[in-house]
């Protein structure tokens, strides 16, 4: 759209010119209502004004006509330069492949989306939303399922679009407990994962994280300027994460996970002969080598993809028999051993970098039950009627 001012009839008109519909070109009159003379500054005034109205009608979607699909398509690109990328590459993820397909199917328009469409979409993606079909999604994918959908819709009542969020009441689907896919382990079967990987370039990297609990990102964003040697200490205060990109960032995943460790003699001993073996390296490689700061790296300097940390440890274990876990289990696996020594939940808080005591309680409830489960074999026999 375009505008200019014109003189008819010794005052000044507003003449827009502009697309209609179908696309055929279109020119509006509008009267000022000011005389031509001495009144060309407040003329342009209104011009700019009625220029501004006009296109903001015109960039105003209907909410009679536009699909939640294609909003949400909207939302998503508006979110592309207002989040971290690799939050971004996140949400893009879990709209196309769950999100939009689903929808897309539906037809919904924007104003016809209501609290049951929702709650079917939870179900049944929480049934058969597995992209290989082999049953359906976590009921952690489904929370940032719901996450970004509340976000969409927020944004919707936010712009006037909808009256009321549908989605903020609608209940998430209830996991079953045995469905629960955490594993824990206990220091006897830590240690037999950790015989598997003797001799592998992994198991440095695998030791430091089962004694403090760390994340993938955490434990790949350690680098030398993060121990100090001389009053042995270690600090997370750097990360390396992946969804399509890899990112690093000099932050933790919450403002507690930022932290700092003793340096325990058993890890300052393993550091010691990692940083040797980097010396070495060096020298070997010569020009070739890239030298990032990373702790765990390739012989080359390179340092290891977050992915390759996933397939690599999955491979040795299926490879050894081992019982099916995540590298994420490691992790829990250090909390529940940190529980079992008598330490209490505040205390595994601080130690694992969780921002509130209620995370750390949700994800290690089972710990409780297993102690439960050990008082009621330990009172059994111990009362006669």
């Amino acid at each position: 759209m375009t505008g200019i001012l014109q003189i008819k009839n010794e005052k000044y008109y507003c003449v827009l010119d502009f697309k209609d519909e179908f696309g055929k070109r279109k020119r509006k009159w509008i009267s000022t209502g000011l005389p031509a003379k001495g009144n060309k500054r407040k003329a342009t005034e209104i011009l700019n004004k009625i220029m501004a109205e006009y296109e903001a009608k015109e960039t105003q979607p209907n909410t009679d006509d536009i699909l939640f699909t294609d909003y949400l398509m909207q939302w998503l690109e508006k979110k592309k330069n207002k989040v971290e990328l690799i939050t971004w590459e996140g949400y893009n993820s879990q709209v196309r492949c769950h999100i939009y397909p689903y929808f897309k199917a539906k037809k919904l328009k924007l104003s016809e989306i209501k609290p049951i469409h929702i709650a079917t979409f939870y179900e049944n993606e929480f049934k058969s939303g597995r992209a290989d079909g082999k049953g359906g999604l976590s009921l952690r994918s489904i929370k940032i399922l719901s996450f970004i959908i509340k976000q969409v819709l927020d944004e919707a009542v936010f712009c006037e679009l909808i009256l009321r969020n549908p989605a903020l009441k609608v209940p998430l689907p209830k996991k079953d407990e045995k469905d629960s896919k955490s594993i824990f382990l206990d220091v006897k079967k830590a240690n037999e994962l950790l015989k598997l990987f003797r001799n592998h370039h992994l198991q440095p990297l695998i030791y430091t994280t089962l004694f403090y609990g760390l994340r993938r990102s955490e434990v790949l964003g350690l680098k030398w300027d993060a121990v100090d040697f001389k009053n042995n200490t270690l600090e997370i205060k750097h990360t390396v994460v992946k969804h399509t990109t890899i990112v690093a960032k000099d932050k933790t995943k919450t403002a507690a996970g930022k932290r700092k460790y003793a340096l325990l003699p058993e890890i300052k001993e393993v550091l010691l002969e990692l940083k040797k073996d980097a010396q070495n390296n060096k020298k070997l490689f010569g020009k070739e080598y890239k030298n990032t700061g990373y702790i765990f790296v390739w012989p080359d300097g390179h340092p290891y993809r977050p992915d390759y940390i996933t397939r690599e440890f999955q491979k040795v274990l299926t490879k050894n028999n081992f019982p099916k876990m995540r590298f994420h289990d490691l992790r829990h696996s250090c909390a529940s051993i940190l529980y079992d020594k008598g330490w209490e939940l505040k205390d595994i808080q601080t130690w694992l970098g969780h921002a509130d005591i209620e995370t750390t309680a949700d994800v290690y409830t089972h710990i409780s039950n297993t102690r439960k489960n050990n008082m009621a074999k330990d009172i059994q026999h111990t009362f006669v009627m």
